[in-house]
């Protein structure tokens, strides 16, 4: 029997050999491919289309794609990422959630494809009394938001379980694997799948949720948790629920944000976040409008990021193995910077934006593939559900406002501003993350970094 010492990669109490961590990585990486199909491809894509199949408005279709969902994470996303924290159960603390809510979000998504044939018959059979429109866009609201419901717990569960499973030597090179997934959906769901999408919407729905189904649940069933100590007991079990609820909220803040490590990490990835909007917002507008480019000159610049950035990210997922991602992070942010003023002086054309364009998508993949790593080097690992719901929600706060002053800049100094805004937000959240990288070697760097006390 190989002892733990013949299995040379371990995580908490997980070791593995090296086709172990090959094993776990594979499975990971088909749920998760399975889950972007769905949750990043399928429904920000199709819903939609579904629902201006009833002549939604774009205002609604608005708010049940993007508004509700992401007011229903910024509730949920706290309260299931501690309860995972927590959680105690022979199959671990991340798994049970996720084996609970994948069979409903796989349902209500399938139900989604089936609106039209199924608002037919209700409106033929049983609800005549109002119009089909109503009736078929009701529907829509009706399973979106359930399945949005169940989808948050698998979205908010399933980024923390790799960090619980693959050794954090490895978590570079499975993340720029991830990414690369995620590219590879894209392209075969625009080249494969789009082109049956508005008459065969049914079929499209049941298959790709079924798909998920069977894929999920499988990871569910081979990947296996390690074991955790008791939680630590905070307030006495005895106080009625709605004291001990009070408190609760209490300790989540005051673990949260009482260090400046982790409030000025927060800061820095949520003013990384908020650098972005402008851009993505108005950066085909910039194009067609003030440089007089075609949708199509614009779309090329876009796909040659992506493969540039596909082909980028397999080497710096493995040189971020070996130097730290917090220091790729960092170090990104000052490329972004550069960028964005030798962009704002000197992009007048075609050939200037491509290449601005094609620098600024490479980095923002950079970041990205190092966003989670950074994470799981620098979060205590027995909360690390817990501060990534914080950082999500110092994130949320920061873009409701961003979003809204950003178009108020844009409206106030043209599109050009769009490097402008990324600078500004970009040195800001440099400078935190400076903070952060000097408090990190002083807490024992990429050798023996400890988490500063939370408790």
């Amino acid at each position: 029997m190989e002892t733990a010492l013949e299995k040379p990669y371990s995580v908490g109490t997980l070791h593995y050999t090296l086709g172990g961590v090959l094993a776990v990585c594979g499975w990971m990486l088909w749920g998760g491919f399975c889950y972007s199909m769905l949750a990043y491809v399928l429904v920000p894509t199709l819903l939609p289309l579904t629902l201006d199949s009833f002549h939604a408005s774009g205002a609604l279709i608005g708010l049940v794609v993007g508004s509700i969902p992401a007011a229903m994470n910024f509730v949920m996303n706290p309260i299931l990422s501690t309860a995972s924290d927590r959680t105690r159960t022979r199959w671990g603390r991340r798994i049970p959630y996720l084996v609970a809510a994948t069979p409903f979000v796989a349902l209500f998504m399938i139900l989604i494809g089936w609106v039209p044939p199924i608002t037919n018959y209700l409106h033929a059979h049983f609800i005549t009394g109002m119009s089909m429109n109503s009736l078929g866009i009701l529907l829509i609201c009706v399973f979106a938001v359930i399945f949005q419901f169940f989808n948050l717990i698998v979205g908010s569960i399933y980024y923390y379980v790799f960090a619980d499973v693959i050794p954090h030597q490895f978590i570079g090179r499975f993340m720029a694997a991830l990414n690369l997934s995620g590219t590879v959906i894209g392209l075969l769901f625009n080249l494969f799948v789009m082109p049956y999408v508005t008459d065969y919407a049914p079929m499209v729905f049941t298959g790709i949720g079924l798909l998920y189904l069977v894929c999920f649940m499988l990871m569910c069933i081979f990947v296996k948790e390690g074991e955790y100590p008791p939680p630590k007991q905070f307030q006495a079990a005895e106080l009625p629920w709605y004291q001990r609820l009070v408190n609760w909220v209490k300790i989540y803040f005051r673990q949260c944000y009482r260090h400046p490590f982790f409030t000025f990490l927060f800061l820095g990835t949520a003013l990384n976040n908020a650098s972005t909007i402008c851009r993505q917002t108005f950066n085909l507008l910039f194009a067609t409008e003030e440089l007089h480019m075609t949708a199509a000159q614009y779309g090329r610049v876009m796909a040659a990021g992506s493969v540039v950035s596909a082909v980028v990210i397999v080497l710096v997922g493995y040189v971020m193995d070996k130097i730290h991602p917090l220091r790729v992070f960092l170090g990104s942010g000052i490329i972004v910077i550069l960028a964005n003023i030798w962009g704002y002086y000197y992009v007048t054309d075609y050939a200037s934006f491509f290449v601005v364009g094609i620098a600024i998508s490479v980095v923002y993949a950079i970041q990205y593939l190092s966003n989670g790593p950074v994470f799981v080097d620098l979060f205590p690992p027995d909360k690390f559900g817990q501060f990534s719901s914080a950082n999500a929600m110092m994130n949320s706060v920061l873009l409701i406002f961003a979003n809204y002053f950003g178009g108020v800049a844009i409206d106030r100094f043209g599109y050009r501003f769009i490097f402008a805004w990324d600078t500004i937000f970009t040195i800001g959240a440099t400078l935190a993350l400076i903070y952060v990288y000097v408090k990190w070697k002083q807490l024992g760097g990429a050798k023996g970094y400890v988490p500063p006390p939370t408790d």
